[in-house]
C-alpha cells in the first residue's frame, strides 16, 4: 500500500467518513410569498395571486450558468414580474432628489441565500429589465425545490449566482 493510500485510509477510519451513508440534505422551506420591506412607503407581502395583478413578463430561453461558468440548467421560459414593478408597488421611501441612487435591493431565499442589486442597475440599465420575480417555469408552476417564487437575473453573464430559489424577502436598504 502506498503511503498516500494508507494515510487516506487512516483518515477515513479516524474521521468516521464512510462509516455511514451521507444523510440527504433537508428539503428547503418553500416560499409562498415575498415580503418587501425597508426603505419603502408601504411594506407588503406579494403571493402569486398578488404578483399576477402586476404586468406579467416572459424571459424567453435562459441558461442557468453557475459562477464557474458551467451551464447547470436550461429553461425555455420563466414567467413573472419585473423586480422593479414589485418595488414600485411598495413605493420607495425617498428623502431627497438623488436618494434612490443610494438604494440597494437585497433579495433573500428561505435558505438564507442573499443577492443584491443597486437602484442604478435595476432602473438605469438593461439588466433591470430582465430581473424577474417568477412563479412559473416552462408553462408550469415552479417545482417544489424552487418554491412558489424565485428570482432570476436573465441578463447576467452568469445567471446562477443571482438565481434565488424560494424567494421570500426583498429589503430595500438606503446606503449612508
Amino acid at each position: 500500500m502506498k503511503p498516500y493510500s494508507l494515510l487516506l485510509a487512516l483518515f477515513v477510519f479516524w474521521s468516521g467518513a464512510g462509516a455511514h451513508a451521507a444523510e440527504p440534505a433537508p428539503a428547503p422551506t418553500p416560499s409562498y410569498a415575498v415580503h418587501v420591506s425597508g426603505a419603502v412607503t408601504a411594506p407588503r407581502d406579494f403571493d402569486v395571486a398578488a404578483l399576477k395583478k402586476l404586468v406579467a413578463r416572459d424571459t424567453g430561453p435562459v441558461d442557468v450558468i453557475c459562477a464557474s461558468g458551467a451551464t447547470v440548467g436550461k429553461v425555455d421560459n420563466y414567467r413573472g414580474v419585473r423586480l422593479t414593478d414589485v418595488i414600485d408597488a411598495a413605493g420607495l421611501k425617498l428623502e431627497g432628489h438623488k436618494d434612490a441612487r443610494r438604494m440597494v435591493m437585497v433579495a433573500r431565499g428561505t435558505d438564507g441565500y442573499v443577492v443584491t442589486f443597486s437602484w442604478n442597475e435595476l432602473y438605469n440599465t438593461d439588466v433591470g429589465k430582465d430581473v424577474l420575480v417568477a412563479w412559473e417555469k416552462d408553462g408550469k408552476p415552479l417545482d417544489p425545490r424552487e418554491g412558489q417564487l424565485l428570482l432570476i437575473s436573465g441578463k447576467d453573464l452568469k445567471t446562477g449566482p443571482r438565481h434565488v430559489r424560494n424567494l421570500d424577502a426583498i429589503e430595500i436598504v438606503r446606503m449612508k
